[in-house]
């Protein structure tokens, strides 16, 4: 069963603690590396990558990841690939060279086009497992739903965490609905404590921030996963001041019609802004007044 039925009023965290930079590099091809299937960044001289100051807002880069991988289910590894390329080409380099900031590398005055050649080209520090990137995605998805499915229950709200969860895979030792259920009252709040703990630990580490002149304490983020995991972090912890980069807080979604997130405008919107979308919303629209009237 698909998701297509509303998430309400699920505020996602913002993001704008991370400052590293990120890259967007103009092309990509596939290769293999000890046989597996790999995605390497490459470089033209002269087409230096795009360079840009941290990522995006939390829900964003969320809703993008979690319909991504929604995307690639199901399809063969060639074809992940060239999913993937696309994402990173429209988005930024789901990864970091040993998670370096390239503000100070980007325009280098002597010998650019040399560094970044050697850098992407011959190094070959860009590159993506499409394998591990599908997993980790996958478990993304399954983290984020995770979350959503507890808070649903933490607020009684048991027919919303069943649908919300209704697109997670995974064995039946851990699935967290089947463990509820399982357990008495008592213990359901132990349930939610041991799938909690099984979320991925954030790491925080010290940073000297170039621009400012400080020492910083900042969240260790080595991917676009790994920064997803940050905003989702934020959302769930009452104590994480879980407001989005724009100063306000914002609901995420899941379109009734085709079932991917979306950010919500409105209490009522239930309908991503898709013209397809909106298609299926005004007919069902239409026919719910047509038989009105004929009551």
């Amino acid at each position: 069963m698909e998701l297509k039925k509303l998430l309400d009023d699920y505020e996602i965290g913002g993001i704008g603690d991370i400052k590293k930079h990120t890259l967007r590099f103009h092309s990509y091809r596939i290769g293999t590396v000890e046989g597996m299937l790999t995605i390497f960044a490459e470089y033209t001289s002269g087409q230096f990558p795009i360079t840009y100051k941290g990522y995006p807002s939390g829900q964003e880069l969320l809703i993008e990841l979690c319909n991504l991988n929604l995307e690639l289910r199901e399809k063969p590894l060639k074809e992940c690939a060239e999913i993937l390329i696309r994402w990173s080409l429209e988005n930024i380099h789901p990864y970091y060279h040993y998670g370096d900031d390239v503000a100070a590398l980007e325009q280098v005055d002597n010998d650019a086009d040399q560094y970044w050649d050697m850098l992407v080209n011959v190094i070959e520090c860009y590159s993506i497992s499409v394998k591990d990137m599908v997993q980790d995605l996958e478990q993304l998805y399954t983290d984020t739903m995770t979350l959503f499915a507890i808070r649903s229950l933490m607020e009684g709200k048991i027919t919303d965490a069943q649908r919300i969860y209704g697109e997670v895979r995974v064995p039946d030792e851990k699935n967290l609905l089947h463990a509820w259920y399982r357990a008495d009252s008592v213990h359901r709040p132990l349930v939610l404590q041991d799938f909690i703990e099984n979320i991925p630990k954030l790491k925080m580490g010290l940073e000297y921030d170039i621009s400012t002149g400080q020492i910083q304490l900042q969240p260790v983020v080595k991917s676009v996963v790994d920064a997803a995991y940050f905003g989702l972090a934020r959302f769930m912890a009452v104590n994480a001041n879980a407001l989005d980069d724009y100063g306000g807080k914002t609901n995420i979604a899941f379109c009734q019609a085709c079932g991917k997130a979306f950010i919500k405008r409105g209490n009522r919107q239930k309908y991503c802004g898709t013209l397809e979308c909106q298609s299926v919303r005004n007919k069902l629209k239409s026919k719910e007044y047509y038989y009105r009237k004929r009551r």
